[in-house]
């Protein structure tokens, strides 16, 4: 075969064909393939009937999902909606028309077509199945089924009231709370979640091992959809829906788009077949391929009340295309993606993507076209420390000002899609790396950010990282972040950082000495013109023990206050007020 000097893969007329020096051969239809296949998959009197119904009475936010018989419809790809379009279209009991994609499960065998559907109203939702092939169309009976109330709060979005925090699609705040845990799962792992309060959860679509991780990826196969990825991927979903539990799933982890950069997986990944690495971003075809898989994802999993983000990408800037000067297709790539979902999501998920940790990896630009702006915060990736003197206090500085920065720049939920690793100030195992830790979560907290810092990863957290996130969960957990406009306030405390966050008759803050190892007897100032008397909560940060609650007022535009004595030295402390 060295004869073969190029090799390319494009889509003529609906043929994926090689080019071997002049000579076309044709080898395998793509994506769209139209009229050497209508006469193929040509069929009569196609139908569609609904074979099993999970439930007639489904709970709010819950699955209701259709097994179907397709009748007379031939196909060579079932993945493909131009070779086998199915579908339902949903009345709403507010008279809402939804459209909702069916998919092809073949997880162990089933060989089932499926509808996924999960209801966000309550009452009877009308509804009727559709399957086209070729020129034909098939539809079934119409039928339909109720939705009753549930304890669930659904999906998570921007909030309309506060734009800088997340909803529940019932108007519920959510704050997120979790690690970043890319592979290696287990049952050890989710149970370490749960034990502590976390409520968010990340993973990548990699072949990395563990739990989802060892299957694969889901595109292995041009086109084709690894079933053992994705039946692992619903059970995912249905341990973390059993424990309230968000996930952002990362569908393009860099190392797949890279094949010079960083972690190089470009040959595992199937687009390489019809183009550059270098080059995916721009590629009509792969564009093609994407959009295919994209509506996979969305008609299979997009349901669950625990898909939470869609992380597009993670780490662009660890791809060929960035780092070989493609920034405009990356850019645009970006936008059209965030458009298909936003057209295709029924649920309307966020939608994130991200560079990596260097302080230089602000992008302004992505952070425009995405509902989520994402930076990965890795100090030691020349964050220049803002206290040389004392490193502590610097990495601490570094979160709650790239948190403010978020907030100032934004009216959008920020995040720190990746932190931590060996890329801070201080090695894992090190006393100090668990202090920053603490500092780190506190502090983004009380400057706006609306998860606290993903950890990469949660198994590089110790007993007592995980035991801070509990206690910062526990903090959070009565704070309407979405309902009330809460945003920074200005304050002081004597030899300490202090950050409050505001909204008038409540908020809370945080403080920190950078003097000695005691925050006790500090004097706060806080800047409040309305006078009024407020109820001060003292909360430990690091026994998760309430100290004291106390009036105080306000007079001449400020409260004044004092930490309350301690038990044992800390060198910082949270607070609650509200007005009374």
């Amino acid at each position: 075969m060295s004869y073969i000097k190029k090799i390319k893969l494009r889509k003529v007329t609906g043929n994926i064909i090689l080019v071997f020096l002049g000579l076309l051969i044709i080898i395998a239809p793509g994506p769209g393939c139209t009229e050497k296949n209508k006469k193929y998959r040509q069929g009569t009197n196609i139908g569609v009937s609904v074979i099993n119904i999970n439930s007639e009475q489904v709970r709010k936010y819950e699955k209701f999902e259709l097994v179907l018989d397709l009748k007379n419809v031939r196909f060579e790809n079932p993945y493909d909606p131009a070779d086998v379009d199915l579908y339902a279209l949903l009345t709403s009991p507010s008279g809402q028309t939804i459209k909702i994609n069916g998919f092809f499960d073949n997880y162990r065998g089933a060989n089932q077509w499926k509808i996924r559907f999960s209801p966000g109203e309550t009452g009877e939702y009308n509804y009727k199945v559709f399957v086209k092939d070729g020129s034909e169309t098939g539809e079934s009976q119409s039928s339909a089924f109720m939705a009753v109330e549930s304890e669930h709060h659904g999906w998570i979005k921007p909030s309309v009231k506060n734009p800088h925090y997340f909803t529940c699609d019932d108007g519920t705040s959510y704050y997120g709370v979790g690690a970043y845990s890319p592979w290696g799962n287990n049952e050890k792992v989710f149970r370490t979640f749960v034990e502590n309060k976390a409520n968010f959860f990340a993973i990548w679509d990699i072949n990395y091992g563990g739990f989802v991780n060892s299957a694969g990826i889901i595109e292995e196969k041009l086109g084709q959809y690894n079933q053992e990825k994705l039946g692992q991927i619903d059970s995912l979903l249905s341990i973390l829906e059993n424990d309230n539990i968000k996930l952002m799933y990362a569908i393009w982890p860099h190392d797949l788009f890279s094949e010079t950069v960083w972690s190089a997986q470009w040959k595992l990944n199937p687009y390489s077949q019809i183009t550059e690495a270098e080059n995916v971003y721009g590629d009509s075809l792969a564009w093609e391929y994407q959009k295919m898989k994209y509506r996979y994802m969305i008609a299979r999993f997009a349901h669950s009340r625990s898909w939470g983000i869609w992380e597009l990408i993670n780490e662009m800037d660890g791809t060929d295309g960035w780092a070989k000067g493609h920034h405009n297709e990356a850019y645009a790539w970006v936008e059209k993606c965030a458009r298909y979902f936003s057209e295709n999501d029924p649920y309307k998920h966020p939608l994130t993507a991200s560079f990596s940790g260097g302080l230089k990896q602000y992008r302004d630009t992505l952070y425009r076209l995405t509902e989520i702006p994402n930076i990965h915060l890795y100090p030691a990736q020349g964050w220049i420390p803002r206290y040389p003197d004392d490193s502590l206090r610097s990495d601490m500085y570094n979160f709650a000002w790239a948190s403010k920065r978020f907030w100032d720049n934004f009216e959008k939920p920020a995040i720190f899609g990746e932190a931590g690793a060996d890329l801070t100030y201080y090695k894992p195992g090190s006393n100090e790396y668990h202090i920053s830790y603490h500092n780190q979560i506190w502090a983004s907290l009380a400057n706006g950010l609306a998860v606290t810092p993903v950890w990469w990863t949660a198994s590089i957290m110790n007993d007592q990282d995980w035991e801070q996130l509990k206690h910062l969960s526990v903090f959070v957990s009565d704070i309407d972040f979405a309902n009330l406009p809460y945003k920074p306030l200005q304050a002081g405390a004597v030899n300490a950082d202090i950050y409050v966050m505001d909204c008038g008759d409540k908020g809370f803050g945080w403080t920190r000495s950078f003097m000695n190892n005691k925050i006790d007897n500090t004097r706060i100032t806080l800047n409040k013109p309305d006078k009024g008397n407020y109820m001060v909560t003292w909360y430990d940060t690091w026994t998760g023990n309430i100290i004291k609650s106390e009036n105080v007022s306000s007079a001449n535009g400020k409260i004044i206050m004092t930490v309350p004595g301690l038990t044992h030295n800390c060198q910082d402390i949270a607070f609650k007020i509200s007005k009374i």
